[in-house]
């Protein structure tokens, strides 16, 4: 993963990202974390280490 380091400094605090920008379209508010079908939900800690994205395993279906 090429990043810079305040953005990896920045990554390395958070447990979960939501990924995705909120489209009205898709709006389904009986999502967990999330307003719209179109985003993820990632988990940063697993993902660093596997660097590639790595659902949040906890997530709700």
């Amino acid at each position: 993963m090429q990043e810079s380091y305040d953005k990896l400094e920045l990554l390395s605090e958070l447990d979960i990202l939501v990924d995705g920008r909120f489209l009205e379209a898709k709006k389904d508010l009986t999502l967990q974390f999330r307003g719209s079908s179109n985003q993820r939900i990632i988990d940063v800690p697993k993902s660093l280490a596997a660097n590639q994205v790595v659902i949040w395993d906890k997530l709700l279906r």
